[in-house]
């Protein structure tokens, strides 16, 4: 079917019916009541396997219209065939270990959306050699966390970061709240019923609650997160085999760590030191950097290049570790694609790593949003 409608099923009755209608490429005769029938095909060739197509009504009546002939023609018709039975041999050759359970969180950035559909995300988890679970008790949607309607989704910009900021963390109590029911009353109950093996995580939404999401999500099932690419206006990772960029820690600030530290993470762009809220001046500070090449919106343009930026965060987290054991709080200053920002949050253990204050830029300025984790009182 090359709309991918289910013709087994009535979508009002819901029951097993058979919806699909044989349609011929070259007609059976010749003239209008026979589309394309002129076409120079045996007629005994014309009822075999290779001339026919399974469409739904809607679509069988459209290709064969009079007004739609010159759109839809043999030529056309046979590469839709081929194109839709190479897909549907592909997935039909995948074991039930490439099957990933789809993840999308839906929201705005600065009042902008992108188109982030199932459809979408099918398609960009296929071309990874897996394809999607949208069980039914997920509502045929997978696991979608849509925030678009919640009050404060498009903040109203002010010179005011304190106001700004304190908007923004009521808006983030809400979101919060939304992402933790849903993940527990759908991708939870999946996990424990071992109906979720694997993972594809899709997120379009202001960066502190991709971090979230990411942080929230179970540890020990294999992830897959992507990330929609500007060039090519696409979810799919690109077909390459990269080396990817590299990315390095360093200490920006070398003083002795208390309770709090600070963490800039330089990756779509980078936040100077002036830019470093005054309140954080004092404290010991973390720098991450890629090497040899300037950020950039789109430096993720490789799958590797994502796995080596969470090697850098771990990377991060066990120096931590070893240098600044008696830090609570760290405080994230994240210039991030949001594929990153979902990594950056899967890094992040709840119970066993200091908590998150993660900032954003409000009206000019650095304020915290959001704090992840265990708290730090």
């Amino acid at each position: 079917m090359l709309c991918n409608a289910y013709l087994l099923e009535g979508a009002m009755s819901a029951r097993t019916l058979h919806l699909g209608e044989l349609a011929h490429i070259v007609g059976q005769g010749v003239g209008e009541r026979s589309p394309r029938g002129e076409y120079p095909l045996d007629p005994d060739l014309r009822d075999e396997a290779d001339n026919l197509m399974l469409l739904c009504a809607d679509q069988h009546g459209e290709i064969d219209a009079q007004g739609a002939l010159d759109v839809f023609s043999v030529e056309r018709l046979r590469r839709l065939k081929q194109e839709h039975e190479d897909r549907i041999r592909h997935l039909t050759g995948l074991g039930p270990d490439r099957a990933t359970t789809v993840v999308r969180l839906l929201g705005s950035v600065h009042g902008q959306a992108v188109e982030l559909s199932r459809q979408t995300a099918a398609d960009a988890v296929t071309a990874q050699h897996r394809y999607p679970l949208f069980l039914e008790s997920y509502a045929r949607h997978g696991v979608e966390i849509d925030l678009r309607q919640i009050p404060g989704e498009h903040p109203v910009p002010s010179e005011d970061s304190v106001r700004a900021a304190a908007g923004s963390r009521t808006y983030y109590e809400h979101a919060v709240r939304m992402i933790d029911d849903v993940l527990e009353r759908r991708l939870r109950v999946g996990v424990e019923r071992d109906a979720v093996q694997h993972v594809s995580v899709f997120g379009f939404a202001r960066l502190p609650l991709l971090v979230y999401l990411g942080a929230r999500l179970d540890d020990t099932v294999p992830t897959d997160v992507f990330q929609r690419h500007r060039v090519e206006e696409s979810w799919r990772w690109p077909d390459r085999n990269g080396v990817g960029v590299r990315f390095a820690v360093n200490v920006d600030q070398d003083v002795p760590a208390g309770d709090d530290a600070v963490v800039v993470v330089n990756v779509s762009g980078r936040i100077g030191r002036h830019e470093v809220p005054e309140g954080l001046s004092a404290q010991r500070r973390y720098v991450i950097n890629p090497v040899g090449v300037s950020t950039g919106p789109d430096i993720l343009r490789e799958r590797a290049s994502l796995g080596l930026l969470e090697g850098a965060l771990r990377e991060f987290w066990a120096l931590l570790e070893v240098e600044a054991k008696a830090v609570r709080r760290l405080h994230v200053l994240p210039a991030l694609p949001m594929s990153a920002a979902v990594t950056l949050g899967r890094v992040h253990h709840f119970q066993v790593h200091p908590q998150l204050v993660i900032y954003e830029r409000l009206a000019g300025a650095y304020v915290s949003t959001l704090e992840i984790g265990r708290s730090a009182s």
